[in-house]
């Protein structure tokens, strides 16, 4: 069963938990996910508007600086959620949950292990692999998998960049193609994570295209990428992360 099959049955049967994790990639589509749920235990309620409604976003620092979303942000939250709803219940949703702080995550164990009656909580989360043992044992975690989308369902000119890129292909050339497919941020993001994917198939042999790259490369230009998101993260230029991309994949070659 789906996550998205899953959460219609918790929406239909009313057995609704206090804390749920949706882990998935960027264009997993669990954020889309999150806020329909959300709204729909609320009567249907815009969240913006909802004044029982509360979220939570990972800070950004300066530069490079990796965004995470701090103790002072989980304490305020904790207050908001004590406070008795206009409505049936008070919700919240925190951004990037992965990020937390050390401090921040044993503070939120708190109010996991002592919840407001009613209160219903969503972490979104790429991996939660970084979120303690003890905050994942107390949610319900739906996994969101973006990775079975067929490679005819991607953009022809963002597949022809990604090849391009790990083909070796010439700068001028591959900066040509990167025009055409990123112009904003969120088109950034898009990118490394089908990037990621196609790297992580190459690592592990799954790969169904021809590539000459070898695991140890592959490996590389993954952490290259995942310094290239922190950079998109910490408020970077896009086109000179993206111009950067390009330039250490290619020596890495």
């Amino acid at each position: 069963m789906s996550p998205e099959e899953k959460i219609r049955k918790t929406i239909e049967t009313g057995n609704i938990s206090h804390a749920y994790i949706f882990e998935g990639s960027r264009i997993s589509g669990k954020e889309a996910a999150a806020v329909s749920f959300l709204m729909a235990i609320n009567g249907g309620k815009n969240l913006e508007a909802d004044p029982d409604h509360y979220e939570v976003r990972a800070e950004v620092g300066q530069g490079r600086t990796v965004k995470s979303v701090k103790d002072a942000d989980l304490e305020k939250l904790q207050a908001d959620l004590k406070m008795k709803p206009q409505g049936e219940r008070n919700t919240a949703l925190i951004y990037d949950a992965d990020t937390m702080t050390p401090r921040a995550q044993n503070r939120f164990l708190k109010t996991l292990e002592e919840p407001t009656p009613g209160t219903v909580i969503v972490l979104l989360s790429e991996n939660t692999e970084n979120l303690l043992e003890t905050i994942r044992s107390r949610c319900i975690i739906y996994r969101f998998n973006s990775e079975g989308e067929s490679q005819a369902e991607i953009d022809e000119d963002t597949k022809e960049l990604i090849s391009s890129m790990l083909s070796g292909k010439s700068f001028h050339e591959v900066k040509g193609r990167m025009s055409k497919v990123v112009k904003t941020r969120e088109d950034a993001y898009l990118l490394l994570d089908l990037l990621e994917s196609r790297l992580r198939d190459i690592m592990t042999g799954k790969d169904s295209l021809r590539t000459s790259m070898g695991k140890d490369e592959a490996i590389r230009n993954i952490e290259i990428t995942e310094d290239i998101r922190r950079a998109l993260n910490g408020n970077a230029v896009v086109g000179y992360a993206m111009r950067r991309l390009v330039l250490e994949i290619q020596e890495n070659q």
